[in-house]
């Protein structure tokens, strides 16, 4: 009876919050991703309701996850990128891969979003990327040939702490 109660408790505790809410938009998603700051593994981990594994050790970790990580009925990612300095343990960034059955987020829809961001096209057969700038660092919604262009690809935040790092 115990190990059911300490599982039960456990799988409470690991859930995402969010989980059994089959409305929630992606706005909403990143919201409260936000408040978790500051980003680490656990921290990600339990929000997410994802184990990640070790990819590439040393100086930048990097932990992923894949699957299909379904968080609203029209949310779903497909992998999970973080990255956490070796020295200072903290997170560099991190980035959520959508799944092609997830909606369509628009460059209309993020601009509304989080207005005041700028534009980077990238190389040819690169995409474009909106940045917007925030306390904490910067998002950045991906747009590429893994959606056609018209939908973000993928999501991500650099952290304050990398951006440092690289003056």
């Amino acid at each position: 009876m115990k190990r059911l109660f300490a599982g039960l408790l456990i799988g409470c505790l690991v859930s995402p919050v969010w989980a059994e809410e089959a409305d929630i938009t992606l706005e909403e998603f990143l919201q409260r991703l936000e408040k978790i700051e500051p980003w680490t593994r656990e921290k990600m981990e339990a929000f997410l309701g994802v184990k990640l594994t070790k990819a590439i050790p040393g100086d930048r970790t990097v932990y992923k996850a894949y699957d299909q990580f379904v968080y609203a009925k029209n949310l779903i990612f497909r992998e999970v990128r973080l990255e956490i300095d070796g020295t200072t343990k903290e997170t560099n960034m991190f980035s959520l891969w959508l799944d092609n059955q997830s909606s369509c987020f628009t460059w209309e829809q993020i601009k509304k979003s989080y207005p005041g961001g700028d534009a980077v096209i990238g190389s040819p057969g690169a995409g474009t990327t909106y940045y917007k700038e925030m306390p904490w660092g910067v998002w950045e919604f991906r747009f590429d040939s893994g959606r056609n262009y018209r939908c973000v690809t993928d999501v991500g935040i650099t952290t304050n702490a990398w951006i440092r790092k690289q003056k």
